[in-house]
């Protein structure tokens, strides 16, 4: 019984580390390495940052965007910064420290034939405005390449009041 025990969670670990990844077509007909684009992101929160989120009933968001550089060819299809955009996803959560699962779903895969270069990610949390009409937290977040993430991604909040120091994760 014990060895079954142990089979089925090694079986669960193995099936927990598959990550969702993206393989694509490059214009020259070569297939691109996958990269991962499934992720969690860990939300820690200062005692007065959580004592607000709570009092108010509000939520957390975790909001991930996703573009890269455009090839030659495909610059017409750029946005205002001269990236592609390859599409954003929200991840609420309740108001206190807890983990974000991104999925990576609404990465637009579509659009990967118009790039060149990495995959970049813009990572950023903020409350979810349910207590109220603007975002009271200040945190940590993540811009850089997708293939650069490690799961998971620590970003650290407080109360914009607090004037906490920032950091950005790359």
């Amino acid at each position: 019984m014990n060895g079954d025990k142990r089979m089925a969670n090694a079986t669960r670990r193995f099936a927990a580390s598959i990550v969702l990844s993206v393989v694509f077509i490059a214009p020259s007909g070569l297939a691109i390495a996958a990269e991962p684009v499934a992720f969690d992101v860990n939300v820690t929160l200062s005692k007065k940052a959580a004592s607000a989120l709570a009092a108010a009933s509000e939520g957390i968001v975790v909001g991930a965007s996703y573009s890269a550089e455009p090839l030659p060819s495909a610059r017409k299809h750029a946005g205002e910064i001269g990236e592609i955009d390859l599409g954003s996803e929200q991840v609420e959560i309740p108001g206190k420290p807890g983990t974000a699962h991104v999925s990576g779903s609404k990465l637009r895969t579509d659009r990967l034939k118009w790039i060149t270069g990495p995959i970049l990610l813009n990572i950023n949390v903020y409350s979810a405005r349910k207590g109220g009409p603007d975002n009271i937290l200040a945190c940590d977040f993540f811009d850089g390449k997708l293939a650069d993430v490690r799961s998971p991604i620590t970003l650290r909040c407080a109360l914009i009041e607090e004037k906490p120091q920032t950091e950005q994760k790359s």
